[in-house]
């Protein structure tokens, strides 16, 4: 993208920005498309609750990418992402690949591929298997090792696309350190040899994650960068492994890599539904979301909850809890409800969420993942039932009530007809 039609593009995209963050105060002026509602659900209260999806394998699998060209090549990733985003009509979607393994991939971490699915780091064998073999690491380059290329190729095309910086994702350094030790070698490590443990996170900190976030920046002027952590969750860790081994990292690379324009946290960590009590985790999650940011007012930050929690602990606390402290509270829609039940039970799972998680606003629904053998009708029904019940303001009394799918071109033929090339 030339520089001067980058320059068009942030213009643009402020103006889109501004927008919707006036109409999420309630001046509202014409109506939200996608991404202005996504903004507007972030801020305060949109016309509906947002939905956004991770179109990932289900993407792959719709068109029948093999997996190998999926994760490497920019032009098959973005164009088959966005046919399937377009196809259902989510609100937006995110450009996400396999983020856990970018920067262990450029280290020289080995994968194994598996058709189907994303690449997954070979665990039995760990590219640090000794104090030796981590003194041999050299930090990679940013933007040029391993899948990194593939990377920012395809932030590229989605800015041709959407004509929006993407949201840009990173591992967070405490979940990359477990994957590129291993879970065992990390638990043992860090009660026999905690400084070993801290020397890898400084290294994967400040030599990894902050050269590839600003590498990351420089290419799209993103105003969102996610890290997420996986496995600074409970049962995974204990809370005081996690204060100990992961926040002051966390608050690095916040610190190093955040600007006035540019908002930087960790997220991805799930495990209130785990412990005796809730809140020590979400001030956890608190802590890794707002460590380095000045004016959390102003930033887009929300608050992720998993189903497992959600489900365990109860919507209501969550929201509560995000209301307090004045961010948006993200649910993301159990995977396998999606594949597994029928059209009109994902409409009446919509609803329960809906009726407990939208609240007055500050609340954005997520399809993080939508399993390859899901029905195309499932995923059409929990669009739809968003577009008809999530009007704001909620009703209190909201119960589902029929819904009937409009009718729908086949996707191979939409495609054909309105898709793009893969």
């Amino acid at each position: 993208m030339a520089s001067f039609e980058k320059i068009g593009m942030l213009m643009g995209n402020a103006a889109k920005l501004g927008k919707a963050v006036l109409y999420s105060r309630g001046l509202h002026m014409g109506g939200l498309d996608g991404y202005q509602r996504v903004i507007a659900g972030i801020y305060g209260t949109p016309d509906r609750v947002p939905v956004i999806v991770q179109p990932y394998t289900y993407a792959m699998a719709m068109h029948g990418i093999p997996a190998r060209i999926f994760f490497t090549r920019a032009q098959p990733f973005i164009h088959a992402s966005w046919n399937m985003a377009s196809y259902f009509g989510f609100d937006f979607w995110s450009p996400v690949f396999d983020f856990y393994n970018i920067e262990l991939e450029a280290l020289g971490q080995k994968l194994i591929w598996r058709e189907g699915s994303e690449p997954d780091v070979d665990s039995a064998h760990p590219l640090i298997g000794s104090e030796t073999d981590f003194r041999r690491l050299r930090p990679p380059v940013p933007g040029k090792d391993g899948r990194m290329p593939f990377v920012l190729e395809a932030y590229k095309r989605y800015m041709e696309i959407m004509r929006v910086p993407p949201m840009v994702y990173a591992c967070s350094p405490f979940t990359m350190a477990v994957l590129i030790r291993g879970y065992v070698n990390i638990i043992r490590d860090m009660r026999r040899n905690p400084g070993f443990v801290h020397r890898i996170m400084e290294f994967l900190s400040m030599e990894v994650v902050v050269p590839w976030i600003h590498k990351m920046a420089e290419v799209t002027n993103t105003s969102l960068v996610v890290m997420s952590d996986a496995w600074a969750s409970q049962p995974n860790m204990t809370t005081e492994m996690v204060r100990e081994f992961c926040l002051p990292y966390v608050e690095k690379v916040i610190r190093a890599t955040s600007s006035p324009l540019r908002t930087v946290l960790d997220t991805g960590s799930w495990g209130e539904g785990s412990v005796r009590d809730p809140l020590e985790v979400l001030e956890i999650k608190m802590r890794m979301i707002l460590q380095g940011n000045p004016f959390p007012s102003l930033r887009p930050l929300f608050l992720l909850v998993w189903n497992e929690d959600y489900e365990a602990v109860g919507i209501p606390f969550f929201r509560r809890y995000a209301d307090s402290n004045k961010v948006c509270l993200m649910l993301n829609f159990r995977p396998e409800l999606i594949e597994t039940i029928r059209p009109e039970h994902i409409t009446d799972r919509v609803c329960a969420i809906l009726k407990e998680g939208a609240g007055k606003g500050r609340f954005v629904l997520l399809v993080n993942l939508v399993p390859v053998e899901s029905p195309v009708e499932n995923v059409r029904a929990l669009v739809e039932a968003v577009r008809r019940f999530g009007a704001y303001p909620i009703r209190e009394d909201l119960e589902p009530g029929e819904l009937r799918l409009p009718p729908a071109r086949p996707f191979a033929e939409w495609v054909r007809e309105e898709g793009l090339p893969v």
